[in-house]
């Protein structure tokens, strides 16, 4: 059978790499850099808690990774960095995301 991925693991890598090609076309913006590096660290934390290691710690790490990223995305809007499609996009993203995760750790939660 082949290997599945998890879907928040899809979805964060998904983003990430949109995210991550919108940032290089701005690679001396502050708030480009910002949106690459908190996206690609939001990775990173889903990763290792998909690897358990870690995982309450990386969870919630990502979690505020998150937040950071919904609130730079906004000011990318306003700043017009994303067109108002591009961050309704961005933002339909991390509410996607942002439910898997609160879903993950309430399961984790009652797990323990």
């Amino acid at each position: 059978m082949p290997h599945q991925r998890a879907p928040i693991f899809t979805a964060t890598w998904d983003f990430s790499v949109w995210l991550v090609r919108k940032a290089r076309a701005a690679p001396q913006d502050p708030l480009a850099r910002s949106l690459a590096d908190r996206a690609m660290r939001l990775l990173d934390a889903i990763t290792l808690a998909l690897k358990d290691i870690d995982r309450d710690e990386a969870l919630q790490h990502a979690d505020l990774l998150l937040i950071q990223l919904r609130l730079r995305l906004r000011l990318a809007m306003e700043t017009e960095f994303l067109s108002a499609q591009q961050a309704h996009y961005a933002l339909q993203q991390t509410d996607s995301i942002g439910r898997q995760l609160g879903g993950w750790r309430k399961a984790q939660e009652r797990a323990e």
